[in-house]
């Protein structure tokens, strides 16, 4: 009786777990894309193709496929379908800025305008985004889980800072060890020596950061350094480039300058920001070291910083940026002469951020550079796709598949143009030319209809 009774429970087991796959494969969607030139991110032109969605990932690409049944079947009416855009400089959680005078929000009112913002840039076509500063890593959870609308996003949480440099936010009469409310919010970390900026890594890491971001150079939009010092010592990035290797991650750095980029490179950073102050041999020696890229951000570097400067920026914040500005056309030539992998980040928050996109119009008016359109939006789609993994097994929520590209088995995040920004990236321009959204097989916005 009982070899009966165990008999009878394996085959109700079985038959239930049979109906849970089956309802589970029932449940996936089906989307079916015609009448499109295909662009995968990867190659020198697009392609005539349909492209079929199962679930959030592609599931097919090539001429004339059947719809299968129960697929919504969606006209590209002839537009161009490239992969989602990906932005791998942004702060969500800096709406007011970084200076004395700015922390008009407290934490749920900075969360609230986080979340306006995911949406907003998930609007603009931009389906992932590298949060390179600031508390997001609940945002970055709840996008996740698909508590919230927004792109992926891989956060670092926040920044690592010394006293008195790029990310230290406080008034100027807080006393040490006081701490303010960017501080108390998990903004910035402000620490000093090796043990403490080994525990705000470590912190960063058990909080879900994908990968850890140090402010390694004096900066623009702070009140205490100038741009030609370096911050943080050799021991201190050395500690913080251990504490990622040990999660199989990397760190980012903030910088403006030779000094501070050949000490970051010394202690194994790979990802750097900024540098439009660095020369010929550093860029030279970026392109030798394995694994480094170099992040762009030609709208607040190169047209924001011509004169245009926000209304919170400080005369000395100006006077720093119009140094930036002079190195914006210098730089970019170098990284394409030397081969150095260039990827595009907005550094456009608040507000602006409704115009992200315009960061990668601005890397094509940079004069001089010899990037071709095709290179260009290559750096906003194909060129992250390796960085984003650096964030090693551990910490990569998306892991399961590849972003930037539009291939079988990768995520299904797509835009779908008017025109052809491959070769003409102005293209991008027009909010009214962005046709389709989708983010994992979920569409965000469809004006095809």
């Amino acid at each position: 009786m009982k070899i009966l009774s165990k008999s009878l429970f394996c085959i109700f087991f079985l038959i239930g777990i049979s109906y849970t796959i089956l309802a589970q494969e029932q449940e996936k969607t089906m989307i079916l894309i015609t009448n499109v030139n295909v662009w995968d991110g990867t190659s020198d032109s697009t392609i005539s193709a349909d492209v079929l969605i199962e679930g959030d990932k592609f599931k097919e690409i090539k001429a004339n496929i059947k719809a299968p049944k129960g697929a919504t079947v969606i006209d590209g009416q002839g537009g161009t379908l490239i992969p989602g855009l990906i932005d791998m400089h942004q702060h969500l959680m800096l709406w007011g800025g970084t200076t004395e005078g700015t922390y008009e929000y407290d934490a749920y009112g900075q969360g609230a305008r986080a979340i306006k913002m995911a949406e907003r840039l998930i609007q603009q076509g931009y389906t992932t985004v590298r949060d390179i500063g600031g508390n997001s890593l609940s945002i970055s959870r709840l996008i996740l889980e698909g508590k919230l609308d927004g792109p992926r996003v891989y956060s670092a949480g926040p920044v690592i800072s010394q006293t008195g440099g790029h990310g230290d936010w406080g008034p100027t009469n807080e006393m040490p060890g006081e701490g303010n409310y960017q501080t108390m919010t998990a903004n910035t970390h402000v620490v000093d020596g090796v043990p403490e900026v080994i525990k705000a890594a470590r912190w960063n890491f058990r909080n879900g950061a994908n990968f850890i971001k140090v402010m390694a150079g004096g900066g623009v939009a702070s009140t205490f350094d100038p741009l030609n010092m370096t911050q943080m010592n050799i021991d201190e990035l050395k500690a913080i480039v251990e504490v990622a290797n040990a999660y199989e991650s990397y760190v980012a750095v903030h910088s403006y300058h030779d000094r501070s980029y050949n000490m970051a490179l010394d202690a194994g950073v790979k990802s750097f920001e900024h540098g439009f102050l660095i020369t010929e041999p550093t860029v030279k020696r970026m392109s030798e070291t394995e694994g480094v890229f170099w992040s762009w951000q030609p709208y607040g570097s190169y047209t924001l910083f011509a004169g245009g400067f926000p209304d919170w920026f400080t005369p000395d914040m100006r006077e720093k940026g119009a140094a930036v500005n002079k190195g914006a056309v210098i730089v970019p030539p170098l990284m394409r002469k030397y081969g150095v992998t260039v990827v595009l980040g907005s550094d456009m928050f608040g507000d602006e951020v409704r115009f992200a996109r315009t960061n990668i119009i601005s890397a094509k008016e940079v004069p001089d550079t010899g990037y071709t359109d095709l290179e260009i939006l290559k750096m906003a789609t194909s060129n992250c796709t390796k960085i984003l993994q650096m964030s090693g097994p551990g910490r990569d929520p998306y892991k399961a598949a590849k972003l930037g590209v539009v291939e079988v088995g990768a995520w299904a995040d797509l835009n779908i143009w008017k025109d052809d920004p491959t070769k003409d990236v102005t293209a991008l321009k027009s909010d009214d030319d962005l046709k389709l959204v989708i983010k994992g097989g979920k569409v965000y916005k469809n004006n095809l209809k």
